[in-house]
């Protein structure tokens, strides 16, 4: 399972955690040395969320900042006809709803 938001796009980051010594001068030290420099991973915080559309269940993985416009999606597939689309149709059909 990719850990990529659908709504937003969001995706797993580099960072870099600075590893220091030393007392900082305005402490009344000689100065923070680094000592390294090490890279990780920042992954979005990303959930499932599932609502009700055309009295089928979609499930969406999104991340925690844009799960308020899958409800919002939700609601304007109110007045969509969706009825005998499959679950995958929906949600593309949904999420094509994102660009305009």
């Amino acid at each position: 399972m990719s850990r990529v938001c659908e709504i937003s796009g969001k995706r797993p980051g580099v960072a870099r955690k600075i590893t220091q010594r030393g007392k900082a001068k305005r402490l009344g030290g000689v100065g923070r040395k680094t000592t390294g420099v090490h890279k990780h991973w920042q992954a979005p915080n990303l959930r499932k969320v599932t609502v009700q559309v055309a009295g089928k269940p979609i499930t969406f993985r999104v991340a925690m900042s844009h799960v308020h416009k899958v409800y919002e999606l939700a609601e304007r597939a109110k007045g969509m006809n969706l009825e005998g689309l499959s679950e995958k149709q929906i949600k593309n059909r949904l999420l094509g709803l994102l660009d305009k």
